[in-house]
């Protein structure tokens, strides 16, 4: 059994694998606690295992955005499962190509959920991750990472514009009753969900137009389920990309994975 992880910002998923395949059987969450040591670290993941799921893992890899808690990942795994994690990084055996400027500062959430699309839905693809931040990938036919766009997140804008207005509350990422609300509840529900709907919208259109082509778009993320119905692209949605990507990449770099 493989355990994977992709650390996030916000929070930590965390996935358990048979040998054999890319999806994961099941998973689970966990907030990200930057200064977690690990043992506490520990604590989080056993938690959400099963009686003798800790036994049966044999490999440990892990996506992180978050540096903070990665010596702790690796403490863990040997500390509570006598394994060697693996960091998946820009330096890793991939199956496509970066184009960007310095791979170093390519967040590794981009990369695993790249390499997921490549080997199930292929180029020519947009991946829209709407999560933390919302970030738009571009890939081409032939294995191309063709660079991408990284706008600001959905929950940290309805956050920050609660904590710095006094009398605009903070309201959750949800369709309204009507475009043109009546009410500061409805008003602001309306704002974030038509903006960052023609957010994704009009980045589309303009990656379409300076490639002067179509793309098939690929939504994952936090809050894909509340986008995907209602944008006017034709799109997939795949909340499990990021993790399929994980796994996709732990096998082409750990021998006998």
């Amino acid at each position: 059994m493989i355990l994977g992880f992709d650390i996030g910002n916000t929070s930590t998923t965390a996935g358990i694998y048979h040998v054999n395949r890319t999806e994961p059987e099941r998973v689970f969450r966990f907030p990200t606690l930057k200064q977690a040591g690990p043992e506490e670290l520990a604590g989080q993941v056993l938690g959400g295992l099963k009686d003798g799921e800790a036994r049966e893992v044999t490999g440990l890899a892990f996506s992180s955005v978050a540096p903070e808690v990665n010596r702790s990942y690796c403490g863990m795994a040997e500390r509570e499962f006598g394994v060697r994690a693996y960091e998946i990084t820009c330096g890793s055996r991939l199956n496509f190509s970066l184009r960007y400027d310095d791979p170093s500062q390519l967040g590794t959430d981009r990369i695993v959920n790249a390499a997921a699309a490549f080997e199930e839905y292929g180029g020519g693809s947009i991946v829209v991750d709407i999560g933390t931040a919302v970030t738009f990938c571009v890939l081409l036919e032939g294995g191309v990472f063709d660079g991408g766009i990284i706008a600001p997140g959905i929950d940290t804008a309805i956050r920050s514009l609660s904590l710095r207005a006094s009398r605009l509350p903070e309201v959750p990422f949800e369709k309204p009753d009507r475009l043109v609300a009546r009410d500061t509840v409805n008003a602001l529900k309306s704002g974030f969900f038509y903006g960052w709907l023609s957010l994704a919208e009009g980045i589309i259109a303009r990656i379409e137009r300076e490639y002067g082509r179509g793309f098939n778009v690929i939504l994952t993320g936090g809050f894909a389920g509340v986008v995907t119905a209602h944008l006017s692209h034709a799109n997939t949605m795949d909340p499990l990309l990021a993790m399929k990507g994980i796994k996709i990449v732990y096998d082409m770099n750990v021998p006998g994975a």
